[in-house]
């Protein structure tokens, strides 16, 4: 009757422990990277900013560079968009993220400010285009 108990116990012990594990296991937030909503609704940037700023997209979860949003720190591969250029016609079907790497730069209607380079979460049913508005670059979410 003891060794019943006792290996209960150390079942009941060592399913805690793995249990614990896990949790402390738990991966960092990635991003379904090219992988689109429903198959065809995909994060998108038009670049409409002058020359003079440098605009970059990346798809987040894949390259090995690293991309740190406010939603988390990714692994991301990133694509310099020139100025007059959508992320599509780069070849960049689903964007996760954008930034603008030289200048302070607004989003959402002037009420969110981004620091230069730092990147701003792009999710599959959004999309920016990017202008001079006030004399600033601003990327607004369409």
């Amino acid at each position: 009757m003891r060794s019943k108990i006792a290996w209960r116990m150390s079942k009941g012990a060592a399913l805690s422990a793995a249990v614990a594990g896990l949790v402390v296991l738990s991966p960092a937030p990635q991003a379904n990277a090219g992988t689109c909503s429903l198959g065809f609704i995909c994060g998108y940037v038009e670049n409409y900013l002058p020359s003079s700023y440098t605009v970059k997209v990346a798809e987040l979860g894949v390259g090995s560079e690293t991309c740190v949003t406010q939603e988390g720190t990714f692994t991301c591969k990133t694509y310099w968009l020139p100025s007059g250029t959508k992320s599509k016609q780069i070849g960049v079907k689903d964007v996760d993220a954008l930034t603008v790497e030289n200048a302070a730069w607004t989003t959402n209607n002037n009420s969110t400010w981004f620091g230069a380079g730092a990147w701003e979460r792009i999710h599959d049913d959004q999309g920016r285009v990017c202008s001079v508005k006030d004399g600033h670059p601003a990327c607004y979410q369409n």
